[in-house]
């Protein structure tokens, strides 16, 4: 892998494990894009300032929090990196949270910046977040249209 792109691909690592949406965000190129997988999970298309703020929801529930690379391969002629990772941290909560993951990562061409990311996530432990650590709201859920708090709670809990 070329030192340029190793360089930010262990910087974007680095920024999931900071909690800091400010360090996450820093190698993420403007027209950035990041698309949780499996389709099945129904999550958006999220450009680099929703992006960020999905991040925030998810730092916000985390005392601690490590991306861990447990394997990497490049791609020459799509200038990608496909990354898979042990997530683990404690939660605000107190409890231990262990996942992986598939980060297939695009690069711009320098290598400098991060374009896309598709995140693979495990379908059963985000279902176990969603039920486990929903978040709290001050409203009720007839308070919103459709179900708005739904949709909220399951962007926050997918990408864990």
């Amino acid at each position: 892998m070329s030192s340029s792109r190793l360089h930010t691909i262990h910087a974007l690592l680095d920024g999931y494990s900071s909690l800091s949406v400010d360090k996450m965000t820093e190698r993420l190129s403007n027209d950035f894009t990041h698309h949780v997988l499996p389709a099945s999970l129904d999550m958006p298309l999220r450009n680099r300032d929703e992006f960020a703020h999905h991040a925030g929801e998810i730092f916000s529930i985390f005392h601690t929090f490590h991306m861990v690379p447990l394997t990497m391969f490049e791609d020459d002629r799509q200038n990608m990196v496909v990354i898979n990772a042990r997530m683990e941290g404690i939660l605000k909560n107190g409890a231990e949270w262990v996942n992986e993951c598939v980060l297939m990562v695009r690069l711009s061409r320098d290598g400098q910046q991060v374009v896309a990311i598709e995140e693979f996530v495990d379908s059963f432990k985000a279902v176990e977040m969603k039920k486990r650590h929903a978040p709290t709201m001050n409203v009720r859920s007839t308070d919103m249209a459709g179900s708005a708090k739904e949709a909220l709670f399951r962007s926050v809990a997918l990408s864990t």
